[in-house]
């Protein structure tokens, strides 16, 4: 292996919750990736953060050959990443992956990893992951909510200006779902491995276009919505899939569809935005929140009234509800 071409390096040291494994080091991410080739790998989530937290490793990456699969297990011990996003971009959404935002676990065929190592001429399976994890910290854009609002308050005036179509949008209280007190996931388009809140009265969900779900605080749904009582009809409003939430821990599924009600835009509300151009992570303030992750062509999306509320809309759902503010006289 040529060990010029990546920044991981050996890692000399045994690590007795996988004894017998090739481990080499990424320095400057903190990242430790375990090459293990032995029959009948196991390595529970509970003694993969006893590494982690023994070493003060912020991420560990198994990779395992078996049969005709390879199997990754990757474990993340920060907020910067989402061990389910990341498996996702590793194994560049062809693979099966599963998890949430500190451990997930996928495997791709052997067929597939090879058909991809040759487009990048790299013809071996550890270099090609190694490749992979470097690209993936290399090529995305950090945003940090807070910063930015202080740093590019100039940029963010020049952004233009839309505002969302009349159309409908729904909306459930999240008092309506579950008692006051109790937490429910909420799985978005920009965070797959889910968003915890905590149910009260401030805290409304409202529900897209396409079924997707996302939280709003109740005064920002005041300031950006007119409520109805008009119910959701789904088989109307031809949802890509049904609204739902989780409970945790429990992870009981909760269908929004039958508790949901008609908003409309307030006119006059704007958000500044911009496509994004590359991969680009948007740190809330929130830190419950963790990150909102975009592709390119994605739009990054500021309130005008909070430059440091700032969060991803995919593209196809911005343009089909977006359009230009109209100038102002």
């Amino acid at each position: 292996m040529n060990s010029k071409t990546y920044h991981f390096e050996r890692f000399t040291e045994q690590l007795e919750q996988l004894p017998g494994a090739e481990y080499y080091y990424y320095k400057d991410k903190n990242f430790l990736l375990a090459e293990y080739t032995a029959e009948g790998m196991i390595l529970g989530q509970e003694k993969a953060f006893e590494l982690l937290n023994e070493h003060n490793i912020d991420f560990l990456l198994v990779s395992h050959h078996l049969q005709e699969q390879q199997e990754l297990y990757f474990f993340s011990r920060t907020r910067m990443v989402r061990a389910l996003e990341f498996l996702g971009y590793l194994l560049e959404d062809s693979g099966l992956v599963k998890g949430d935002a500190a451990y997930a676990q996928g495997q791709i065929s052997l067929v597939m990893l090879r058909v991809y190592e040759a487009e990048k001429e790299i013809y071996d399976t550890l270099q090609y992951i190694m490749y992979r994890v470097e690209q993936y910290f290399n090529e995305i854009e950090l945003v940090d909510a807070a910063r930015y609002a202080k740093e590019h308050e100039k940029e963010i005036r020049s952004m233009v200006r839309f505002v969302k179509k009349q159309e409908k949008w729904f909306y459930v209280k999240t008092l309506d779902i579950v008692e006051a007190g109790k937490k429910i996931c909420i799985k978005t388009l920009e965070n797959e491995s889910g968003v915890i809140v905590t149910a009260n009265e401030d805290t409304y969900i409202m529900i897209g276009c396409r079924g997707e779900v996302y939280d709003i605080a109740r005064d920002k749904f005041e300031q950006t919505y007119e409520m109805s009582d008009e119910p959701l009809d789904v088989f109307e409003q031809m949802l890509y899939y049904i609204p739902a939430v989780e409970t945790v821990p429990e992870g009981e599924y909760i269908s929004l569809d039958e508790l949901a009600r008609v908003c409309y835009p307030v006119s006059g509300n704007e958000i500044y935005a911009r496509q994004l151009t590359k991969r680009t992570k948007v740190f809330s303030i929130k830190e419950e929140q963790g990150y909102f992750l975009g592709d390119a062509g994605d739009y990054m999306a500021i309130r005008t009234d909070d430059y440091q509320d700032i969060y991803i809309i995919k593209k196809d759902i911005f343009e089909g509800n977006y359009e230009l503010a109209v100038e102002k006289q």
